[in-house]
């Protein structure tokens, strides 16, 4: 793919943490590398494997309405100069029968294994947490692949606790 940034390796113990930046247009190629990415990770998840063959094509469209809608933003990380992760946050509309009215969803995270480990995910929840306070939302939620259980820990140690489950049934 044309424009897409090769994911670097992990930063070693004398690297700079990595930046964090909100993605624009312009990064729409990253973006979609990155979470296709995540999908291609979770082929044997019930729900997630079922990526379809031109998801990348599909993506496009979608994920650049994502990057200019006005309730969400998405982060990227990078470290020389090269994406290692992707994390994306939205203002949603809680239940109008609960609290809060709105919180932050945070969806499509995404670190490279190669950058795994090295404060990567901890700094793009650094920057979620913040465009969150500014927009006056006081609570976060996320759902992550159950089949994941290094996710399911990186989540516990971030103060995510779990409250729901999905579940699946196929209809035949």
């Amino acid at each position: 793919m044309r424009g897409v940034r090769k994911v670097s390796p992990t930063p070693d113990a004398q690297s700079p943490a990595p930046a964090v930046r909100v993605a624009t247009l312009a990064d729409l190629e990253t973006v979609v590398a990155l979470r296709i990415a995540l999908l291609r990770e979770h082929a044997g998840n019930r729900v997630y494997g079922r990526l379809r063959p031109d998801a990348p094509q599909r993506a496009r469209k979608l994920f650049a309405e994502q990057l200019e809608a006005p309730n969400e933003v998405t982060f990227l990380a990078e470290h020389g100069g090269r994406a290692v992760g992707i994390l994306r946050c939205i203002d949603a509309g809680g239940s109008p029968l609960l609290h809060p009215a709105r919180y932050a969803y945070v969806a499509s995270v995404y670190v490279a294994p190669a950058a795994r480990r090295a404060g990567v995910l901890r700094r793009l929840m650094h920057e979620a947490e913040g465009w969150s306070r500014e927009r006056g939302l006081r609570e976060m939620r996320l759902h992550n692949a159950a089949d994941n259980p290094l996710a399911g820990t990186a989540w516990d140690a971030l103060g995510f606790e779990v409250v729901e489950v999905l579940r699946v049934r196929a209809l035949d």
